[in-house]
């Protein structure tokens, strides 16, 4: 080739390897920014390695044509007219020196080879470096699977490639992804037809990465016969690892090209998959991340909805003291916005509730306990709006494993709605244990607000009852015989009244009153204090079959239903009864007076509620006391 003898020639040259040399000298730079700013201190990450070669490579490339430039610069010397350097001893034909000429051409084409290994050398790693910036723009998995498969399909000039990874639990390989150059997705059916799974498989095993030209003619490929029956031409596939762990692999290919890829492809190819392996990995751990994260809000909004719905107040301080955590009920218990008290200092937040003593109690958690927790007794006080409260606290200093103060809890348990009860039920059974059935007694301690101890008007059935015959035999007995004679007989008739879910209201004397429908409501209180009636006539009847002809007991009784008003009646500090008075207890006394003896005298209010169940003899119409108009009287002679 010859040697040009134009120098502006030689200039145009100098100029080009200077605007080559500035080029890569920006490049290299701008990968120092990278480096030196954004990964700083990530020297053990694959991609700050990677990054960091390629600036090696940038930086001698730099150099290179900037040696050149100036041995180009050199050679323009004798071009410009000026004489070479004369020697000091005449040339020898053994070492006399090439022609000028020559020696130009020859450095001129290796200067071509060096401008053209520089300048792949440079896309190379522009195209690397856009890579890393492509794939780390996003941490989505599926857009990465997708980012990775457009630009290898790009970067190698690919027809169309499959990803696959490896299956953290099964350890099995897994299809996740394929495109074709037309950045098109290919589904998995036609993925498990129309590549050779077997190799896949045995890069992603031995790590070592495969090129073959031409499928059709590679000896080591010819027993694949997935690939002889596609008539598959060029493959290129390269593991996918990340910290010496192979996580899966990168597979293109060419169904229609032979010698498509080359050895550099390939070299790039590698290049390409540490990057996407660093991307898919950062992917994964950040998906695994967000799920982590997603589940710990859930626990916590779980765990919040729980402390929010609990009837306990519950209250929690960070190391500092500050309240972190204060739900309804200890607002409701304590009569206080948790909102005041989030984010302020217990002692602060406490202050307007001095009298409950909480910041001392949360002071001597922190500052005398290890760990454990605090039970103090029960506090009794005054709370605005509230009353007077019974209150139990439960205070626990929290540490972690070191012992280090993180925090305290304070669980409130509002005890005044307990305690009332327990009132209540004392209060109930005192007033109903002797005189209601123990069932009864159960319901009313079950649900206190049945019952109106206050007073109410309401509508009862009523038994009253008198044992006759006791003044005679009082003469001819012993006290005490006479007592338990009477006793037996009002066992039994409380024993009635009992079965029937009545409430015994008194004893005066030999006289006996019972009432239905109070404190509980008995729809059919009627019919249960007829049926009760009865019981007791015919036990009663029964107790005088056994006792001597001298001894002459019989009894009356009489049921009326009606209005009455019933409630607590004695003495506010010493003794109360809880009874009936009125008009309907008074007509049923009077038809017990009038009742001959061991008869069941009904007046026409009960009469009418039970005619349905009963026999009974009309004995006519009765005058009593305190009653303008007669009564219409029925005597009970049993049931249909």
């Amino acid at each position: 080739m010859a040697v040009s003898s134009d120098p502006n020639e030689l200039h145009t040259i100098s100029e080009s390897l200077k605007r080559i040399s500035s080029a890569l000298h920006e490049h290299t730079r701008a990968l120092e920014v990278a480096i030196e700013s954004t990964y700083v201190n990530e020297s053990s990450n694959p991609r700050v390695s990677l990054l960091s070669r390629s600036l090696q490579v940038s930086r001698r490339a730099d150099w290179e044509l900037g040696r050149l430039s100036q041995k180009l610069s050199a050679l323009q010397t004798p071009q410009n007219g000026q004489a070479p350097a004369k020697s000091s001893s005449p040339p020898t034909p053994s070492s006399a020196s090439p022609p000028p000429a020559a020696n130009l051409e020859r450095e001129r084409d290796e200067l071509k080879t060096s401008i053209s290994a520089l300048t792949r050398q440079r896309d190379e790693l522009g195209t690397l470096y856009e890579i890393a910036r492509t794939l780390n723009s996003t941490l989505d998995f599926n857009q990465v699977l997708q980012l990775v498969m457009d630009q290898v399909i790009d970067v190698v000039g690919a027809e169309r490639g499959f990803l696959m990874l490896v299956n953290e639990k099964t350890n099995e390989l897994e299809f996740k992804i394929a495109r074709n150059k037309n950045a098109q997705t290919v589904d998995q059916q036609a993925f498990e037809h129309q590549i050779s799974q077997s190799t896949v498989n045995r890069v992603v095993r031995t790590g070592q990465p495969l090129l073959t030209s031409d499928a059709q003619s590679d000896a080591s490929l010819m027993e694949q016969r997935s690939i002889i029956e596609i008539g598959i031409r060029s493959i290129m596939c390269a593991p996918l690892a990340v910290r010496d762990k192979r996580i899966g692999a990168v597979y293109v290919d060419s169904i229609f090209t032979r010698n498509l890829f080359s050895s550099q492809n390939l070299d790039l190819l590698l290049a390409f998959c540490h990057q996407a392996a660093i991307a898919i990995d950062n992917a994964r751990l950040f998906a695994d991340l967000e799920k982590t994260l997603r589940k710990v809000n859930e626990d916590k909004s779980y765990m919040d909805n729980i402390f929010s719905s609990i009837a306990n107040g519950v209250i929690t301080t960070d190391s500092a003291g500050m309240i972190t955590m204060f739900n309804d009920a200890a607002g409701i218990i304590l009569n206080m916005n948790p909102a005041d008290a989030v984010g302020k200092h217990y002692q602060q937040a406490f202050r307007q509730r001095s009298e409950l003593g909480l910041a001392a109690l949360l002071q001597s958690a922190m500052t005398l306990h290890v760990h454990g927790t605090i039970v103090p007794n029960s506090l009794d006080c005054e709370i605005p709006r509230r009353g007077r409260v019974n209150l139990n606290f439960y205070v626990t200093s929290l540490r972690d494993e070191q012992g280090t103060h993180i925090g305290m809890a304070l669980v409130i348990d509002d005890r005044t709605e307990l305690k009332k009860a327990q009132a209540d039920a004392k209060e109930i059974k005192r007033i109903f244990g002797r005189y209601v059935h123990p069932k009864v007694v159960e319901q009313l301690i079950n649900d206190p607000k049945a019952l109106n101890l206050g007073g109410e008007t309401k509508e009862i059935s009523v038994i009253s009852a008198d044992i006759r015959g006791f003044t005679k035999i009082s003469d001819r007995m012993l006290p005490e015989k006479v007592m338990t004679l009477l006793n037996t007989h009002f066992d039994l008739m409380v024993q009635a009244v009992w079965e029937e879910e009545g409430t015994i209201t008194g004893f005066w004397g030999d006289a006996f009153l019972a009432i239905f429908n109070a404190p509980l409501e008995q729809k059919d209180h009627a019919l249960r204090a007829v049926r009760a009636a009865w019981r007791m006539r015919q036990a009663l009847m029964s107790q005088q079959s056994h006792l001597s002809p001298e001894i002459p007991v019989s009894f009356g009784i009489g049921v009326n239903s009606g209005l009455a008003m019933i409630g607590n009646i004695g003495s506010r500090e010493r003794i109360q009864n809880y009874t009936a008075i009125g008009d309907t207890v008074n007509v049923a006394n009077r038809l017990q007076s009038n009742a001959r003896d061991n008869d069941i005298y009904l007046n026409h209010a009960t009469f009418t509620r039970v005619r349905d169940q009963v026999l009974v003899d009309f004995v006519g119409q009765i005058n009593v006391k305190n009653k303008t108009e007669p009564l219409d009287v029925f005597r009970l002679r049993g049931f249909r």
